[in-house]
């Protein structure tokens, strides 16, 4: 179950990640940067979705759209830190070879 502090913890994490991916385009010349930087986009973009527009627990019934939409928020976050998880991996595996 999602809760409004989960959504929130979520914002910070895709900030964080957004911060990573940015420093890894600027400092690094692999593409793993710039992979890290648009999972955590779509992982952000996300999130803020959630927090903003569905608002959980906040004057909004549980029904089936809702369940819905929040599925789909968590489907695309998930695929957000796949994308990010899969830039680290590539930008890990430059490094060894440089």
């Amino acid at each position: 179950m999602i809760t409004n502090a989960g959504l929130v913890a979520g914002v910070i994490v895709g900030l964080a990640l957004l911060v990573a991916g940015i420093l890894l385009v600027k400092r690094s010349a692999s593409r793993g940067g710039l992979v890290v930087a648009l999972g955590a986009l779509l992982f952000l973009a996300a999130e803020v979705y959630g927090t903003i527009v569905l608002r959980p627990f906040i004057g909004r019934p549980f029904d089936e759209q809702w369940a819905q939409q929040i599925a789909t928020v968590e489907a695309l976050g998930m695929l957000g830190l796949l994308l990010c998880a899969a830039g680290m991996v590539a930008h890990g595996l430059s490094l060894k070879r440089a």
